[in-house]
């Protein structure tokens, strides 16, 4: 069916008595949505990608017309961060300094850790109570865990901040200008913006070559429609037809991507294979994992040993930091970079070593 006129559809979303029957009115004026709408969009996009943006964009007006409600029906206006965590105890702390003084809540979220992360946690909770909330999970599927944050976070605005993410504090990528930025969208549409930090792999004074991550949707305003499922061995944010896409060029957080213990990047290699395996029925837990794959792939008697071995083979192929492609380091880390807690050893311009030293603690400068 294709509707006469605009008035007429009009007319059938009032007499529309749910949800339901709203969406089927738009999908009869737009028999593609469905198809075209799902499609995910990327910065470079050809003619068609492009289009496809721009469709999104116009369905997002949706909640104009009332066929799907505006986000001040479910939430208050606000920013959620989501700090998300599994044994990272090395940068977890600064990662929620890092957002502290800048959203409405913080949910510090320890995903099973089987290090001190969960006890990091519970010191920042105990010491900001009003804007901490400690949320613990056991083994359950990340894809799930996600989902149960999104719908317990109390906020319209939901940002995926991972535990190894420092946010800047300063400087026009800061983010207090990413909150501005934020304030100022259309509050009566719903957006799912994309984002792209800096990495630092090795140690704080070294990256390879690419210097940032790939876009992923970091930030979204929250609806019941939104939700996340497994694609690729890998937590998928299914975005619905109503969302407007935007990508972030500018660089508002650094990743502390590869600095991390030997152990930890052992995890980062094996997560999503283990994470497949999860889904698939399988009762081996991570480090049970870990340990055998690693142990077969590069040699050792332990699992330490093993971790030792492919972080040496990781690292080669890192380059000096440039400050003059990156900009300057967040505040929070530059009283790490005299004495930082890891540190690559070269040889001949090749890495035959990383040293290890105590963990890093931000100074905060505010009591949240």
């Amino acid at each position: 069916m294709i509707l006469a006129s605009t008035l007429e559809w009009r007319i059938l979303f009032r007499r529309a008595g749910t949800l339901d029957s709203r969406l089927a009115v738009l999908r009869s004026v737009l028999p593609f949505a469905t198809s075209v709408f799902a499609v995910k969009g990327q910065p470079g996009a050809d003619e068609l990608g492009e289009a496809r943006l721009r469709l999104r964009k116009i369905a997002s007006y949706a909640t104009y017309s009332g066929v799907i409600p505006a986000p001040t029906r479910f939430r208050p206006y606000g920013i959620s961060a989501l700090v998300t965590a599994r044994n990272e105890e090395d940068w977890v702390e600064t990662s929620i300094v890092s957002v502290l003084n800048f959203v409405d809540e913080v949910l510090a979220v320890d995903h099973a850790s089987e290090d001190s992360t969960l006890e990091i946690m519970e010191e920042m909770a105990a010491r900001f109570p009003k804007k901490v909330r400690l949320i613990r999970f056991r083994d359950e599927p990340f894809h799930r865990v996600l989902n149960t944050l999104m719908d317990t976070a109390k906020y319209q605005w939901v940002c995926r901040f991972s535990g190894d993410f420092v946010a800047r504090t300063s400087g026009p990528n800061s983010i207090a200008n990413l909150t501005e930025l934020l304030r100022k969208l259309d509050r009566h549409r719903y957006f799912s913006i994309s984002l792209s930090g800096i990495a630092l792999d090795g140690d704080l004074h070294h990256q390879f070559p690419n210097r940032r991550d790939h876009y992923e949707p970091i930030i979204f305003r929250w609806s019941p429609w939104l939700r996340f499922g497994v694609k690729e061995r890998w937590e998928s944010l299914h975005v619905p037809w109503f969302y407007e896409k935007l990508w972030i060029e500018q660089p508002y957080y650094f990743h502390m991507r590869s600095v991390k213990s030997d152990v930890r990047m052992l995890q980062k290699l094996y997560w999503s294979h283990w994470f497949d395996a999860r889904n698939k029925g399988s009762p081996v837990g991570l480090r049970e994992y870990m340990s055998k794959r690693g142990i077969q792939e590069y040699g050792g008697r332990t699992l330490e040993e093993a971790a030792k071995n492919f972080t040496i083979l990781e690292y080669q192929g890192c380059v000096p930091f440039s400050r003059e492609i990156c900009g300057d380091y967040p505040d929070l880390l530059v009283p790490a970079l005299a004495n930082p807690p890891f540190r690559l050893v070269f040889r001949d311009g090749r890495v035959v070593d990383r040293q290890s030293g105590a963990r890093y603690r931000p100074v905060t400068q505010t009591e949240a």
